[in-house]
């Protein structure tokens, strides 16, 4: 049986469209993926620029409330003006998305909460909050910082007998 050259060269140019369309394709969507990833860079940076803003407007206000306290002995309005300073960034966080945890008298969550400490307790449950040292923060409902905090731990009041 005899090939024909003419037939083998007639399927040859329907696989090269084929393969000129996939390359193409293929170019298209890493130009896509390309395209895609700036935009989220440039968003980010847009985001990013008007929280800094809002910083830097902060620290305007304490870099006044340095220069005020070089010239006044006032030792009350020092202290408003550096509250005043801490509510703004609350309200900017609050503004963002970043939630206080309320953390002292509920049980104590590793996922939310780091131990710093333990703290013996006759009466009340174990393993609740007593103390927090440093407050942890949400984000969004999602942990940005945990918090530090002091976790009770129930003993016997036989133990406490024993020891004192």
């Amino acid at each position: 049986m005899e090939v024909k050259r003419d037939e083998v060269v007639s399927e040859s140019p329907k696989e090269e469209d084929w393969e000129i369309k996939y390359i193409r394709l293929q170019a298209e969507f890493e130009n896509f993926r390309q395209r895609l990833r700036r935009e989220k860079e440039e968003w980010q940076e847009i985001a990013n620029a008007r929280l800094l803003k809002e910083i830097i407007d902060i620290m305007d206000n304490f870099s006044l409330a340095l220069e005020t306290i070089k010239h006044t002995r006032k030792k009350d309005a020092i202290i408003e003006g550096i509250n005043m300073i801490y509510r703004q960034f609350e309200n900017l966080l609050q503004n963002e998305g970043v939630i206080k945890m309320e953390v002292i008298g509920k049980p104590f969550n590793p996922s939310f909460h780091e131990a710093v400490g333990i703290e013996e307790v006759e009466d009340g449950e174990d393993n609740l909050i007593v103390k927090e040292i440093s407050p942890g923060y949400l984000f969004k409902n999602k942990l940005l910082r945990p918090a530090k905090v002091i976790v009770s731990k129930k003993i016997e009041k036989k133990e406490v007998e024993n020891n004192g």
